[in-house]
């Protein structure tokens, strides 16, 4: 065992629900949504360096910022001071950017737990929370994990019993989605917006195929471009409701076994998209292994 390294699987997530209930005079949204880890994960690798290294942090994905815009770095800045030292982040990416799964929040959080294990540093957990507080609003979900009733601007969070595993479907194209640019298109929608959390939450623990039929997305009234039509046709045909995760552009759908989730993934990859796999359902969140 190497205690000088630490492996964690940092899982994504997906919004079984997502209802945008107002918008605060700070101009921020408020919402109410059910947050859902999924089996879909990427890894950090935490290696504890001499204490006057500086930080470094290293990605697999070349198109992954490794310096102060990275939500890891800043992490590591939040938890050491302005020039952090003593540990150095590997991260290999399997969660898409832009895909409103959280890739980049759970990479954050999984970079506070680890660095205050490794580093053994007297961080409280509440301590912990709000500096993931101050990072970003889904931060602290993350540090959770499993199902969670998310209120507020995501940061209001109410841990529920762990939902049954279920078998999902998960496809993302090329193109993302600004979450600023979708607000403003709900903003200048005229119609009354759809809710949906009431009915995921009295349907989590029961059938399967009456949750996945409860499962929606305020942002579905807006998110649209020719990779999620595309998705959104396919997941249908073999009798799927696709559901946008976060304000996209990742949709995901339930299955009701394995067979037909491998048939519709099938199909996403014939049609070009980039990911097409499957997930599922997962009860813990972030974990934590000392490497061999």
């Amino acid at each position: 065992m190497n205690e000088n390294t630490l492996i964690l699987q940092v899982p994504a997530k997906v919004n079984l629900s997502l209802d945008i209930t107002g918008r605060r005079p700070d101009g921020y949204h408020t919402l109410r949504s059910v947050f859902q880890t999924i089996s879909l994960c990427d890894t950090l690798i935490i290696t504890k360096t001499d204490e006057n290294t500086p930080f470094l942090l290293t990605c697999d994905t070349d198109d992954i910022p490794c310096d102060g815009r990275n939500l890891v770095t800043k992490a590591a800045i939040a938890l050491l001071g302005a020039h952090p030292c003593g540990v150095k982040i590997h991260l290999q990416k399997q969660i898409p950017s832009q895909a409103g799964m959280g890739g980049g929040s759970a990479d954050c959080a999984a970079a506070l737990l680890g660095i205050r294990r490794i580093l053994g540093l007297p961080v409280s957990n509440e301590r912990l929370h709000s500096i993931a507080a101050s990072l970003g609003a889904d931060i602290p979900f993350f540090l959770v994990g499993g199902t969670v009733l998310a209120e507020g601007i995501g940061d209001i969070l109410t841990p529920l019993a762990p939902a049954p595993e279920r078998i999902l479907v998960v496809a993302k194209g090329t193109e993302g989605i600004s979450t600023p640019t979708a607000y403003r298109q709900i903003d200048a929608l005229q119609q009354p917006l759809p809710t949906y959390t009431d009915a995921v939450m009295q349907n989590l623990y029961g059938d399967a195929n009456a949750l996945f039929d409860a499962c929606g997305n305020a942002f579905d009234a807006v998110a649209e471009n020719a990779e999620i039509r595309t998705i959104r046709q396919i997941m249908r045909e073999y009798g799927a409701n696709p559901v946008l995760s976060g304000s996209g552009a990742a949709v995901f759908c339930g299955m009701a076994n394995m067979t037909s989730a491998q048939n519709c993934v099938t199909a996403l990859q014939k049609a070009g998209l980039p990911l097409a796999c499957i997930a599922h359902t997962r009860a813990q969140g972030i974990t934590v292994h000392i490497a061999s």
